[in-house]
């Protein structure tokens, strides 16, 4: 079994569902949780200058959330058996994405850190106006994407599985880790979606999954 260690900042972020899919696959790895005071001694030997990346073996670092994900899903049979699984399971989670990316855009914006408005990509632009705007983005992404996947949960058994059927896989993690912080910020956004919260309760009821919740660090994003 290689040696893993999985470095991102002190949240549950962008990160989340890898330290889950390690947990789902009872897999040790290092947890390097980065300080954002200590981000800069940290960030000329990552990759591409970001974070999540996970380290194997010491000697090669893979960047990019959904890169480290969909590999962590194949080592750890949590992908799917066809081609077609596959791609079923590759629409879910980049829907998924697009919701935690906007909304960790808006946080960060939001809570001062990594401000857009201080990375050149949207000039001088007023650093309020910008938090409004980049949550009207999240929220139009979740207008658009919550409605598509709770059609896609129920479609399966009416949506009383998992994505998948009565599997979980890395879509069903996904699913729990990167909607956690846009549920503990606003759950009244989700009561027209019982499917997926129903799939987020029975995501946090399995054993490997429960036992992990309990006892990971506390943290606020």
């Amino acid at each position: 079994m290689p040696a893993y260690a999985l470095f991102y900042f002190n949240g549950r972020g962008r990160a989340e569902v890898l330290r889950m899919l390690f947990a789902m696959a009872d897999v040790k790895y290092t947890d390097k949780r980065i300080e954002f005071n200590d981000w800069e001694k940290y960030k000329k030997d990552m990759p591409s200058l970001t974070v999540p990346v996970l380290d194997i073996d010491g000697k090669n670092k893979m960047p990019e959330t959904m890169a480290i994900a969909r590999f962590l899903a194949r080592e750890f049979g949590l992908y799917g058996k066809t081609n077609m699984d596959m791609f079923r399971i590759d629409y879910i989670c980049d829907c998924l994405y697009e919701i935690m990316h906007d909304y960790m855009r808006y946080f960060h914006e939001k809570d001062g850190r990594f401000r857009v408005s201080q990375t050149g990509t949207s000039g001088n632009a007023n650093p309020n106006n910008m938090t409004v705007e980049l949550h009207r983005c999240y929220m139009d992404t979740c207008r658009r994407v919550l409605p598509f996947l709770e059609r896609t949960l129920e479609s399966r058994n009416n949506g009383n599985q998992y994505f998948m059927g009565d599997q979980i896989m890395l879509c069903d993690v996904m699913c729990y880790a990167f909607l956690e912080n846009s549920f503990n910020e606003n759950q009244a956004m989700f009561t027209s979606y019982p499917k997926l919260m129903g799939l987020r309760t029975k995501v946090a009821a399995h054993p490997k999954i429960s036992a992990y919740l309990k006892k990971r660090p506390t943290s606020n994003w």
